[in-house]
């Protein structure tokens, strides 16, 4: 592999090599339209048809009865509508989108369907991405061969498998991440060694102090391109801009050299790139907070919060429980934590200072936007782990660098150990109707299992909190024969259960809206089903006392 250190049997090396990164191909392909299509994917479909948030709400949240079909009917492609318009209804009703992910996934139904596959096979063309993307990041990090590790630990990541097979833009916004981290250790190494060959040269010929000055400003420039891109895939990308700006300053001691001011400059001209679509979220702020409020006001105790992290940080390499409730979960999940933080600090002693700057700072940088408020003042910001995405990043490259610096047989050994632990736990999410990822979805599926033990049901819900979403994933579960109806706000108050139909089930009532229909109609319900975001009450001929 080009390394200084002599490698034995280096055919047996390099099918063991193919051989796992063909593994992490087939993880990601591997049942990948049979998982549920969770609230957040409802979205990308409704977008990628062509339709916005207000079409499908303005047309079946208005009260009455409307048959399954057309609820999902929002989910099929609309011909009439422009790959712009899809761009001014994000930009109008969900401006902390951006619009990259979005407009690929409508280019990307056009040329192969909206199949279920079809739709999150874009994600995993980003993440399959991300192996040459790891690849790279870690040979500049420290060496080819931690290179070739940084790709192994992407393909089998438990994480980033899963994300792979989401119709959403994380999958895209992991391998952006990557690029943006390398393109700017490449900046700063071709800069460095422009000016040592300017001092050597001495009487260089202005051609090539010109080739040297280009080759710079065309590496800084790649640097600003992947960070526009990247931005334009995810806000959280803010969380990497400020982890190379910390990286800049510690790594350059605060000095204005020609590698900080280019730095900068770089950053500077993705910004002023972004304005366009920051003016847009800047006119819908109050919007975007309120959309995010939950993650403000929601607080769990200080020993849950260390808890989902501690899990979440585990799911780099190791995913085999839904939740720390056990003794085994907890020794291995915490020992894979641990295993990871070694790493970090074998990194830090045997690779460049530059290197360890990167590492502590992709890992540090979110978890003081997110992990360290939600301490401090209570909230769930860093509950969920897709937002932590650029600390896991940081953390499995740490792995790779720390592996590296192993001898060669323990590096084979633990190597080995961290790719049998993702294969492992890639296995066992793959044969999962519903993995930790669906998050506010996950009872949908026994949620449709009730509801369709009866015939032509009526499933009632309100606009409050996910249902929306919820409601319309919930369409793809239940039988042909099912109905719905939808209540705006308006009509709450005032609703009455239809006088004839079959078995009625609410989705979620509030506890005032379930007693008036309790008051209004002799009837009861009963709850059949609930978790922390959903539950399902059948409502039942009041019992004669």
């Amino acid at each position: 592999m080009g390394d200084p250190e002599r490698v034995q049997h280096p055919r047996l090396t390099a099918v063991a090599v193919a051989l796992v990164l063909l593994a992490g191909l087939a993880l990601r392909a591997d049942h990948l339209a049979d998982k549920l299509v969770w609230h957040d994917e409802i979205a990308t479909r409704i977008f990628a048809a062509g339709y916005t948030t207000d079409d499908w709400k303005e047309a079946i949240y208005t009260g009455r009865v409307v048959p399954v079909a057309e609820v999902r009917a929002y989910q099929s492609p609309n011909p009439d509508r422009t790959t712009w318009q899809v761009i001014d209804g994000l930009a109008r009703l969900d401006p902390q989108h951006p619009p990259l992910y979005y407009v690929l996934a409508r280019l990307w139904v056009g040329l192969f369907g909206m199949g279920t596959g079809a739709l999150r096979s874009l994600s995993v063309l980003a993440s399959l991405l991300g192996l040459p993307a790891a690849w790279w990041l870690g040979r500049e990090l420290a060496s080819r061969r931690a290179g070739w590790i940084a790709a192994l630990l992407w393909s089998v990541s438990p994480f980033f498998v899963l994300y792979a097979q989401e119709a959403r833009e994380y999958a895209l916004w992991g391998t952006e991440i990557l690029v943006m981290c390398a393109a700017l250790l490449r900046a700063m190494r071709v800069t460095e060694a422009g000016v040592r060959g300017a001092s050597v040269a001495g009487g260089a010929t202005d051609a090539t102090a010109a080739t040297t000055a280009g080759g710079a400003t065309g590496a800084w420039a790649l640097y600003a391109l992947s960070v526009i891109v990247s931005l334009y895939t995810s806000f959280s990308t803010v969380s990497v801009m400020l982890a190379h700006t910390l990286f800049v300053i510690a790594r350059e001691r605060a000095r204005p050299n020609r590698v900080s001011l280019s730095a900068a400059a770089s950053l500077a001209v993705a910004v002023l790139a972004f304005v366009p679509w920051g003016l847009n979220l800047a006119r819908s702020f109050e919007a975007f907070q309120a959309s995010m409020r939950w993650s403000k006001e929601i607080v769990i105790p200080t020993f849950d919060l260390l808890r989902i992290f501690t899990l979440n940080t585990s799911r780099t390499v190791v995913d085999l429980w839904p939740d720390l409730d056990s003794t085994t979960a907890w020794v291995v999940d915490g020992g894979a934590c641990a295993v990871m933080n070694v790493m970090l600090f074998l990194a830090a002693r045997r690779v460049p200072r530059a290197s360890v700057w990167m590492l502590l700072t992709l890992v540090v940088a979110p978890l003081l936007m997110l992990l360290l408020p939600d301490l401090l003042w209570g909230g769930i910001r860093s509950v969920s782990g897709r937002y932590l995405t650029v600390t896991w990043v940081g953390l499995l490259m740490a792995s790779a660098v720390g592996l590296d610096s192993l001898t060669r047989s323990a590096r084979a050994w633990a190597v080995g150990l961290f790719v049998a632990a993702g294969l492992v736990s890639g296995v066992s999410n793959a044969r999962q109707e519903v993995v930790w990822t669906k998050g506010v979805s996950m009872g949908l599926p026994e949620i449709a299992r009730l509801i369709n033990t009866s015939t032509a049901p009526l499933v009632v819900a309100n606009i409050e909190v996910h249902h929306p979403g919820n409601m319309l994933a919930l369409a793809n579960l239940l039988r042909d024969d099912a109905t719905l109806q939808l209540l705006p706000v308006a009509v709450e108050n005032t609703y009455a259960l239809p006088e004839s139909h079959g078995d009625i089930y609410l989705i979620s009532p509030n506890p005032q809206f379930r007693a008036r229909i309790e008051a209004r109609a002799p009837v009861q319900t009963r709850l059949l089903y609930h978790d922390l975001f959903l539950e399902l009450w059948k409502v039942e001929a009041r019992e004669a006392r």
